[in-house]
């Protein structure tokens, strides 16, 4: 059966514009100019043969025409949303199994999780802990948070968080402790160190203190542990900006200096490329990449 169906643009444009009342702002909702958008509105009147607006000096009002084809559009409309909802749904059914770092995880993946629940309760989520690189071909992993941002064959990789580092400190223990006015004022506190780098002698070199301390003081595997033990006011430690977020907002840790280590990347979305065409894969990376991107 031959269907006579009008240019599916051109009805973006006529739904948008009816809804808002406005020309101008379906143009901003479709990322289009205002012209375009007028184009499609004739186009579909010249199509249909009738006047679907009145064109007046604020804005757009329906004729009686437009209203009857805007009522039996919206129901056409939302049939296709629920019809295009469970073939995606359907696609991406089915568990994914996503390894990050431990205090990734923690710090900023579980806070924003329920995002992606939302968007995709079909997917059945398997989070796992571990600083370990996976080994795709053996282990049940799809998906991996991973530190830094090397490439590597066979894999895909995309960066994905970029952070400055700087000093933070439990409130409390700066106000019981001796007085924090300058970076070699340091050498009276204990710091605070990630076992995976030395991050400290870079910061104390590049703040230009005067004094060697760097090795001493307890070590964490990661960075989650090391920022529990500054707000337990242990010490100082050195934070990733876009894990110490919350713990600024909150006040359970300050900053006592205004000096940051350079921007770098320091977490890469990894999976395999030949699995890059699997749905659910496809729906996390995009969704990690845009939280990430937002944040």
């Amino acid at each position: 059966m031959h269907r006579h169906l009008p240019p599916f643009p051109a009805i973006r444009a006529f739904e948008a514009s009816a809804r808002h009342c406005s020309f101008k702002l379906a143009a901003e909702e479709l990322c289009l100019t205002n012209s375009a958008i007028s184009h499609q509105i004739k186009t579909l009147e010249d199509y249909l043969g009738t006047r679907l607006f009145f064109r007046e000096v604020r804005g757009v009002t329906l004729t009686e025409s437009g209203k009857s084809y805007l009522a039996e559009l919206t129901d056409v409309l939302d049939r296709l949303n629920d019809a295009t909802t469970h073939v995606r749904r359907s696609d991406t059914a089915g568990p994914l199994s996503i390894r990050a770092t431990p205090g990734f995880a923690a710090r900023w993946l579980m806070p924003r999780l329920a995002g992606f629940i939302e968007a995709y309760p079909e997917i059945e989520l398997r989070i796992s802990g571990s600083a370990k690189p996976a080994d795709f071909a053996k282990e049940d992993v799809d998906i991996e948070i991973r530190w830094g941002c090397q490439q590597s064959e066979g894999l895909l990789v995309d960066p994905l968080l970029v952070a400055t580092r700087f000093p933070v400190i439990c409130p409390s223990l700066l106000a019981r402790g001796p007085p924090l006015r300058k970076p070699d004022d340091l050498r009276h506190y204990t710091l605070l160190h990630d076992e995976a780098d030395n991050a400290w002698s870079h910061w104390l070199d590049q703040a230009g203190a005067n004094f060697e301390k760097t090795n001493s003081g307890p070590r964490f595997e990661h960075c989650d542990l090391l920022l529990r033990a500054a707000a337990e006011g242990q010490g100082v430690a050195l934070a990733f900006d876009v894990l110490v977020e919350a713990d600024l907002a909150s006040n359970k840790l300050v900053s006592p200096f205004d000096i940051s280590l350079p921007p770098a990347v320091i977490y890469s979305v990894v999976s395999p490329e030949s699995w890059s065409y699997r749905p659910n894969v496809k729906a996390f990376r995009n969704w990690v990449l845009v939280e990430a991107d937002a944040a």
